[in-house]
């Protein structure tokens, strides 16, 4: 049992590191960097696409699909303070950004490494914030909830009194 109790501290605390880097990393990269790119000239869009795109890759969408292993290993590798069910939750929230990435974000993309287009730009911001910031923000909720009950509880067997 001890064992069990050490690898879910590991997989649990290796899961928020992610998460919570990849939480940054979206938001950083929908806020900031996809509005700096309606100011880029018609010219150099695509080779300025082409190295965002380059850039991207092992620096956050790596650390994306990353973060679904600790996430799966949270149903039988968890703390016990933490419910299945915010498990299921923030497994929930990660795959609606996951099919959005693949159904929507990625073929706006893939027209933007061919065209600058401001529509496309536009479209890529507004469906970005819709199906995959809300979704990642609520999943940081869900992962904040999950450590905070992980503090707590550690907070109160090391300390009988409160």
């Amino acid at each position: 049992m001890a064992n069990k109790n050490k690898v879910s501290n590991i997989v649990f605390s290796i899961y928020i590191l992610i998460a919570f880097y990849v939480f940054g990393g979206g938001i950083v990269n929908s806020l900031v960097a996809y509005k700096t790119w309606r100011a880029v000239g018609v010219n150099e869009f695509p080779k300025f696409h082409h190295i965002d795109s380059s850039l991207i890759i092992p620096l956050f969408v790596v650390f994306f699909f990353l973060s679904f292993i600790p996430q799966i290993l949270l149903f039988w590798f968890r703390p016990m303070i933490i419910s299945r069910w915010l498990v299921w939750l923030a497994l929930l929230f990660n795959l609606i950004t996951l099919v959005s990435t693949i159904a929507i974000q990625i073929p706006i993309q893939t027209e933007l490494d061919k065209r600058f287009s401001l529509e496309l730009i536009d479209r890529l911001i507004s469906t970005d914030m819709i199906y995959r910031r809300i979704p990642m923000l609520l999943l940081a909720i869900i992962n904040f909830i999950m450590l905070y009950k992980v503090v707590k509880h550690s907070n109160n067997r090391s300390n009988p009194l409160t």
